[in-house]
């Protein structure tokens, strides 16, 4: 991989070459034309330049680096960028994922704070995820990527936060490509299979381009990995094989004073293996023993089937004018499995009364008023829960530029619409209105015949279900009765209008000062329709038709945004002694909102060349995130948060020692007898139409040095600061949690809701706030050599690296500051302060072969105990070498040997108890083993 790749000292070749070459052919006027090396639009400016290296840092991987990669989605390669933190979505991430999808996360700020570009045009096609889904693009259709680590609200207006990546297509094909790729994990699981075609052609007014890609990725079940087999949990102080109380023999509790606590000596019992759960002497005390293990049912890599397809055009109607068409197509398929259903009579409002028939105890259970005990269950009998999920992106994009009369100006007048669709198919429910009946009262009709309701009551068209024996394979006909699949939909239209100009303004005795100026108009909208039976209600949002955990609310919106831009390059000093070179850029943007209004944003970079082989550069921009259509019109959504309970254990004098602890635990008993039954609590996710953007500014500085006397040498340093307020989140628990005991401030206190009988969770409410400061610094650093044309071939080596300084939280103003750098959280991801990426490659014509080395520093996971307070786990730092070689036979065939994570790492185990998903941060850790990989390429 190569940043920025080095462009000066073959501009002083090109023209000196260029001139010899044409002096034979040509006029001197014609000497002069031909000798002007090319300018380009480098990322992070609109202008155009010959100098690659800019006041802005450009993290670049070229079409070699993707080639030699091996990867069959975009995702895989650009999720390795040093740069990236946090816990970006991708295809390991089952549980909370399963779409295919895979998103950047600049600065670890949130994949909604990096903006992703096509050929420097933003991608309108926003995933469900709330980000652009990297995966669309076809892989053997991208010349390079890329990656701009600085803010740049200024040049590319909202979202631009944390940085942008500009995926540029190949345009220079002339032929046909056709490619086969196929990798299996060493344990025999986790197949892929890679179609690709590119065709290109050019004629004298233009050219065309077009490429499509097929891959396919087989599922790997948790089970068939070590790490992730069993539900690990770290409570006081010991690692126990746990899982859920919803297990499948059911837990079924008994209030305080209730005879059948002294029956059985406990509070909470089982049923016996093989026992039909007809009688009390059926059951037994329920122990850590019974725990359910969920993990083996669960997916550390989600399967995916996805066809991608692009194709440009470019014809030039005179010499002055071209018009020009993009389109990109993606379709993928995808979907998670996870553990049955657990059943919850009093989170899924269901009363099992003691005139059930097939109910032992006497008593009645459940009910989300908590007047009755609770019993859970898992419903094994009813399958997993899964989903099938069908998305398809579209992206299209029309133009027409040229030059302004004859010139230096040119114009590009373009037109972009955006649609990304996804429809969820999802099974493994139940009806709640015929669970009700089910599970509720039910008699002997006769000859044993059980029927619902009671005697002069029967209910029709009911089949009693035996709850207490809900597992038993005779159950399974009952269950279908009562089963329930739902399906969702989500739709997000993007269209843009752009008039955009370049060209010089005047020349200074240091050169041209040039400029870039445009305008632009952009709408989008979204709609979210969820399935009836989902459709969460009135007044608490907690109930629907189906399990409370499926509830959720249809949102739908739209907003518009009209802007204006311009940037204006001055060379200030040149080939004067101590400034080889000294250039200004100033930029700024008005955006209007019809959403909350308008704002400005500005931004100015310098570059200074004291000598030729030295680049000083430093940047100041200010930056925004305007909210999203989700951000402000997003409706309810519950989802099981993993939350740590800070009642656990409450006593008097813990109250007295902080009044605040009354707040967040109400209900809660202050004798210490209060526990946590499960590490996760249901939070409800709800929009906010009065969120104003977030604003922040960026400083960067840093240098570039290629010197001369070592040829094919570079080395490049960059500090970066950012400063970001009025952050648009929504809520997490844990945080709730934290500001309500520091503060009391009554609306955190207040979205902690609480059963009156026991003090358990409820639900947490997770609105979306501007609420909040974020800052995060640290420095960037790449060092790249080229050992060319020795007598044991060409060498490349590449280090890039990013060290996080800090990454401080804020969640209010009278928070205590949460210190990230460093750190697993569970709220933010992963943080490890420093990541590099290196490679080696190697050619000897027709040999090739590339190592690659990933690295990613140890962390701490701070009060990481489920009980303890302030237990830190350390995680030990991985390093993940990839291999590939590589032959090609007639300068059209290319055969490509490799393998992935070559010494079979293992990632770390950070427990259930902290993450979703498999133990560990599937964000960034490998979770599949070594893995073995060849493709095809043929040109024709």
């Amino acid at each position: 991989m190569v940043t920025n790749p080095k462009l000066t000292q073959a501009v002083h070749f090109a023209l000196v070459s260029t001139a010899t070459a044409a002096a034979s052919l040509y006029t001197p006027e014609a000497i002069s034309q031909d000798a002007e090396l090319e300018q380009i639009v480098v990322t992070g400016s609109r202008i155009r330049r010959v100098d690659a290296e800019t006041a802005s840092p450009v993290f670049t991987m070229d079409r070699s680096t993707i080639e030699a990669s091996g990867v069959t989605s975009m995702g895989e390669l650009v999720q390795q960028v040093p740069a990236i933190s946090g816990a970006a979505t991708n295809p390991a991430v089952n549980n909370g994922g399963g779409t295919g999808a895979a998103t950047v996360e600049l600065r670890g700020l949130g994949s909604e704070r990096t903006l992703v570009l096509l050929n420097g045009r933003r991608v309108g096609a926003i995933s469900s995820v709330g980000a652009v889904d990297i995966n669309i693009m076809p892989v053997n259709m991208i010349e390079r990527v890329e990656v701009l680590k600085e803010g740049a609200g200024a040049v590319y207006g909202s979202d631009a936060i944390g940085g942008v990546v500009n995926f540029i297509t190949r345009k220079d094909l002339d032929g046909l490509e056709l490619s086969y790729d196929y990798g299996v994990a060493d344990k025999g699981d986790g197949d892929r299979q890679a179609v690709g075609m590119a065709f290109g052609v050019t004629g004298e007014r233009g050219n065309v381009v077009i490429g499509a890609n097929y891959n396919k990725q087989e599922e790997v079940s948790a089970g068939d990995r070590a790490f992730a087999r069993n539900a690990l949990y770290l409570y006081n102080g010991v690692v126990t094989q746990g899982g859920s109380s919803r297990n499948v023999g059911g837990r079924i509790r008994f209030n305080a004073g209730d005879p059948l606590r002294d029956f059985y000596g406990c509070s909470s019992v089982t049923k016996k293996d093989g026992a039909p759960g007809s009688a009390l002497t059926d059951y037994r005390c329920f122990t850590g023993a019974d725990l359910y293990n969920y993990q083996p049912l669960n997916l550390v890599m989600t399967p995916q089937e996805r066809t991608s397809a692009f194709t440009s055009a470019n014809y030039n109607v005179t010499d002055d004018t071209t018009v020009y068409a993009e389109y990109l197509h993606s379709q993928t398929h995808s979907g998670y499995k996870i553990a049955e259903l657990p059943f919850d009579s009093r989170l899924d409002n269901v009363v099992i009364p003691a005139d059930n028939y097939y109910n032992p105890f006497g008593i009645a259970f459940g009910g989300i008023d908590a007047v009755n005990p609770n019993a859970v269950w898992r419903m094994k009998s009813l399958g997993q829960r899964q989903s099938d999920v069908s998305s398809i992106a579209d992206n299209l994009t029309l133009g027409v530029k040229g030059k302004v009369m004859s010139s230096s100006w040119t114009w590009d007048l373009n037109g972009a619409y955006a649609h990304f669709g996804q429809d969820l198919g999802i099974q493994g429910y139940l009806v709640s209105a015929k669970l009700q009946n089910a599970f509720g009262s039910s008699f002997d009709a006769g000859g044993g015949n059980i029927v619902c309701g009671t005697p002069g009551n029967v209910i029709a068209n009911c089949t009693p279900i035996n709850i207490f024996d809900i597992n038993n394979p005779n159950q399974k006909d009952a269950l279908k009765t009562i089963a329930a699949d739902y399906t969702q939909t989500y739709d997000y239209t993007s269209r843009t209008a752009a008039l955009d100009f370049a060209g010089d303004l005047f020349k200074l005795p240091a050169g041209m000062v040039q400029a870039a100026v445009g305008l632009g108009y952009n709408e989008q909208t979204s709609t979210f329709n969820t399935d009836s039976l989902t459709e969460a209600q009135p007044p608490d949002y907690l109930v629907c038709q189906i399990a409370q955990e499926a509830c959720s609310s249809d949102s739908r919106g739209s907003f518009n945004v009209k802007e204006i831009y311009g940037e204006i390059l001055v060379p200030i000093l040149k080939d004067v002694p101590g400034f080889a070179a000294l250039n200004l850029t100033v930029g700024t943007r008005y955006s209007d909102y019809n959403t909350f209004g308008n704002t400005t944003n500005s931004s100015v970079k310098l570059e200074w060349r004291p000598i030729t082989d030295l680049l000083l550069r430093a940047s100041y921009a200010e930056v925004f995130r305007a909210p999203q259509i989700n951000d402000l019109y997003g409706g309810r959504l519950a989802n099981s948060a993993t939350f740590r309970d800070p009642c656990i254990g409450l006593t008097a004098a813990d109250v007295a020692a902080n009044p605040n602890l009354s707040l967040a635990c109400q209900y809660v008993p202050t004798d210490g007898s209060f526990t946590q039954d499960n590490s996760q609590v249901t939070g409800l996710f709800a929009g906010n139409p009065d969120l104003q953007p977030e604003t922040g500014d960026v400083l960067t500085a840093g240098f570039v040095y290629e010197p001369n006397w070592f040829r094919g040498f570079s080395l490049n340093v960059d500090w970066w600061k950012y400063k970001l307020d009025d952050v648009i989140t929504g809520a997490d628990v844990n945080t709730t949690s934290d500001i309500c005991i520091a503060t009391g401030d009554p609306l955190f206190c207040g979205f902690i809701q609480r059963n009156a009988s026991d003090g358990s969770v409820q639900v947490i409410q997770q609105p979306t706030l501007n609420f909040g400061k974020l800052e995060t610094s640290g420095v960037d650093f790449g060092i790249k050599y080229a050992l060319r044309d020795t007598a044991a071939g060409s060498f490349q080596f590449t280090l890039d690296g990013t060290y996080i300084d800090t990454y401080d939280s804020a969640p209010c103003a009278t928070c205590e500051t949460v210190h990230v750098a460093g750190t697993f959280d569970k709220q933010y991801g992963n943080y490890a302060d420093i990541r590099l990426l290196g490679s080696i490659g190697w050619g000897f014509d027709p040999f090739s072969a590339l190592l690659s080395v990933r690295y990613i520093g140890d962390a701490v996971l701070n009060d990481a105990d489920g009980v303890i307070p302030d237990v830190t786990l350390k995680i030990p730092a991985k390093t993940y070498l990839d291999l590939t070689l590589g032959y090609t036979f007639w300068e059209k065939l290319t055969i490509q040997l490799g393998v992935d994570n070559l010494t079979n790492e293992k990632p770390p185990i950070l427990y259930q108890n902290n993450v979703t998903n498999a133990n560990t941060d599937v964000s960034t850790y490998e979770t599949i083993g070594t893995y073995w990989r060849m493709g095809v390429k043929y040109k024709f």
